[in-house]
């Protein structure tokens, strides 16, 4: 081969070695980048914070541990803030406004008038906050202690593990998953499935547009749910001193009682059936019944005005007959199927690496700069006190009249 041939033979040979071995640097460092970015972040706080999450897509899950810090781990894109209980305790309020919402579903457009939500007395007497809003599967780690919980996810899942305090959970486009939950909480979906597990409600609201409510071995002191098109199963439940309310407009209800209890229940176009084992006393007709189950208890009415109604003891799985029936039905065989919704798999969802505990020193409290708290969730501040027109501020009209006549005088 000629001179010049080997020549640039060479040099082509020492490019493509220089630039595999930039791009081999170059995607080294853009790993890096994405792991950087998709790095958990924690947050030292105080015993008894409030966690705000809001997502755009993606599922989130908020879980406890015994550490005083929130961790954040997620594989979408999630920006974090820490505000001071100076900047959150003056803005907590009772009652949590709900506005109206209105869904676009196979039977035409639906709609949730507007409902506020009184909460209890939140646990402890300061309170700082975790905002994480962004879009992708986020995994939340709060302190045992956390005083309250709200999660907000337009086309995703919220899932709640083993909290226990106040809890606020809506989903739009995603179903809501309470698993060992206890405490107060309102929960809303629009258009997915509201699944709670082994769970003890001081109080609780949930309401849905077409979604179906399942609520497996739970207890209750207070509690009402409604469905416009979906139907409702209390299924192995028992209640505390209370009321309890279980209403859908067009699916069916079923409940499944374990203790005593005094039910009333009522359908319009649809049927009342019961099917007791344990003595129950049962009076009324195909569309109106009261039960007295082990000798009475709280009270629980359960209602639908184009659906069924079931009435039984224990667990649905004892009663074949009413799970035939159930599974009949279009609207009601999915949940009947697959009645438990357990966290999702390994391989489908990001598990934070959690890093050592740490120690911390104490330190003085950091001064946060106020802010704009996010509209809709918090009570605004009062309006201000703008002065009335100067007409009304002067004690004397008549004097105006004199400093027309008179520019020169200065007003009283």
């Amino acid at each position: 081969m000629p001179r010049g041939g080997r020549r640039y033979n060479e040099a082509v040979n020492r490019w493509w070695r220089g630039a595999a071995t930039f791009l081999l640097a170059l995607v080294c460092w853009t790993t890096s980048l994405a792991a950087q970015a998709r790095a958990d972040e924690q947050f030292a706080v105080g015993p008894n914070p409030v966690v705000d999450v809001q997502l755009g897509t993606g599922n989130v899950t908020v879980q406890t541990w015994d550490r005083p810090d929130v961790q954040i781990g997620g594989d979408g894109s999630i920006q974090a803030q820490h505000l001071d209980p100076n900047a959150v305790d003056p803005y907590i309020t009772r009652q949590m406004p709900e506005f109206s919402h209105t869904v676009q579903t196979a039977y035409g457009e639906v709609s949730l008038p507007p409902e506020p939500f009184v909460l209890p007395q939140l646990q402890g007497t300061q309170h700082d906050e975790i905002q994480a809003r962004g879009n992708g599967n986020t995994v939340i780690d709060v302190p045992r202690g956390t005083a309250l919980v709200m999660a907000h996810v337009d086309r995703g899942r919220v899932t709640l593990n083993d909290y226990r305090g106040v809890f606020l959970a809506q989903a739009h486009n995603g179903g809501i998953f309470l698993n060992r939950v206890s405490g107060t909480g309102y929960v809303e979906s629009l258009k997915g499935r509201i699944v709670a597990n082994d769970s003890n409600f001081d109080r609780l609201r949930a309401r849905s547009a077409t979604s179906n409510m399942i609520f497996n071995n739970c207890t209750s002191h207070q509690i009402e749910a409604t469905s416009r098109y979906g139907s409702i199963v209390y299924n192995n439940g028992s209640f505390e001193p209370g009321l309890a309310r279980f209403d859908s407009e067009h699916g069916n209800v079923a409940l499944g009682v374990r203790g005593g209890a005094q039910i009333g229940a009522h359908s319009e176009s649809g049927r009342v059936m019961s099917n007791f084992s344990n003595g129950t006393q049962v009076h009324g007709n195909d569309n109106t019944t009261q039960a007295q189950v082990q000798g009475g208890g709280p009270i629980v009415t359960a209602t639908s005005r184009d659906g069924s109604v079931y009435l039984y003891n224990g667990s649905l799985n004892a009663h074949p007959q009413f799970q035939a029936e159930l599974r009949g039905n279009r609207a009601n065989g999915a949940f009947l199927r697959a009645p438990v919704m357990h966290a999702p798999a390994a391989a489908n969802r990001f598990v934070p690496q959690y890093a050592p505990p740490r120690q911390y020193a104490p330190e003085p409290p950091r001064q946060y700069a106020p802010g704009r708290y996010p509209p809709g969730q918090y009570q605004p501040a009062p309006p201000r006190q703008y002065q009335p027109p100067r007409q009304q501020r002067e004690a004397h009209p008549e004097r105006r009249e004199q400093r027309h006549n008179n520019p020169n005088q200065p007003p009283n």
